[in-house]
């Protein structure tokens, strides 16, 4: 019995002449017909990057929904490609971000062209939006297949190819992303869009109140990394550490008067038949207090009055 080859694992190390059957894998439903301008831009990068058989077997391998796993993450898109080998390689394509102060500049010049902010809030991403990026000499997208950086487990990666059959078939499926969503393309670049658009809010909604060179609040600071995920700091996620006491906080008034509610808007009690009370007044005074208190703290007590303490006064 000893001397029986083991077929079963023979098979398992030699790959296949087809790649194996994925199921419920990512498949590219992606066509010239349904296809955005961002999507095709990126179709003819991916064209000038792959050489021959290995584009055609990328594109079929994206079409046969041989990728188990796609995410588009914060500068790279990962994923996980089933070949013929038994285990399936990953892959991944990044790009270089813009750093904090590229993108400040970038935002500015945003905020600056009316239409294009516009557009951008409204959901869509101008053809044009290199004119915004150009004389900053930065690029949204990239113009040369060695602007993307490649990486992938397979052994055409590993002998040099760079845009091995798995890279061409997440490059598809990422095509496809970008035409369901092109502001997938900020998010390889270092923001995502929830916080390009919020800082856009922010600038627009100070330059309606008067001073648009200071913002509301900056949702990302400089030098902030990316915290540890909530199941791995559930036993002292109430703690303050010890960096507390070491943080340098300047409180100041905001510049734009009631921000909270110049962002929720008017209150939707206000329509109704027979409501007249007077919430929006109401959250503005609080708010008025709140923060005077924030930044000038408690009012005295009255002369006479004794302060208040911690300390019981045993009773008369």
């Amino acid at each position: 019995m000893s001397n029986v080859p083991n077929f079963s694992d023979r098979s398992r190390k030699q790959p296949l002449l087809r790649p194996r059957r994925v199921r419920g894998g990512v498949k590219l439903l992606l066509s010239d017909q349904n296809a955005s301008w961002a999507a095709q831009r990126w179709v003819r990068l991916v064209e000038q990057a792959g050489e021959g058989q290995h584009l055609l077997e990328g594109i079929d391998y994206a079409k046969n929904g041989q990728t188990k796993r796609l995410s588009v993450e914060v500068g790279r898109v990962d994923a996980s490609v089933q070949g013929r080998a038994y285990r399936p390689y990953t892959t991944i394509l990044s790009l270089t971000p813009f750093s904090h102060d590229e993108w400040d500049r970038i935002v500015e010049t945003m905020s600056d062209q009316a239409i294009h902010t516009a557009k951008l809030l409204s959901g869509e991403l101008p053809p044009n939006i290199e004119d915004l990026f150009a004389p900053l000499g930065l690029r949204l997208f990239p113009t040369e297949p060695t602007d993307v950086k490649v990486s992938c487990t397979c052994d055409d990666f590993k002998g040099g190819r760079a845009w091995c059959k798995h890279a061409v078939c997440v490059a598809m499926l990422f095509a496809e992303r970008l035409s369901e969503d092109p502001f997938h393309m900020f998010t390889m670049r270092g923001m995502p869009a929830v916080e390009l658009l919020e800082r856009l809010r922010q600038r627009r909604s100070v330059a309606r109140a008067g001073n648009s060179a200071v913002p509301v609040y900056a949702p990302r600071l400089p030098g902030e990394g990316e915290g540890a995920a909530l199941e791995q700091c559930l036993d002292k996620f109430w703690d303050a550490g010890p960096g507390l006491h070491s943080l340098d906080f300047v409180r100041q008034h905001s510049p734009v008067k009631h921000p909270l509610l110049r962002r929720l808007g008017p209150s939707p009690f206000q329509g109704m038949a027979g409501a007249s009370f007077p919430l929006v007044g109401l959250l503005a005074t609080c708010y008025e207090v709140i923060s005077r208190d924030a930044v000038e703290g408690p009012p005295s007590p009255p002369p006479g009055e004794p302060e208040e303490s911690g300390e019981q006064t045993p009773a008369d």
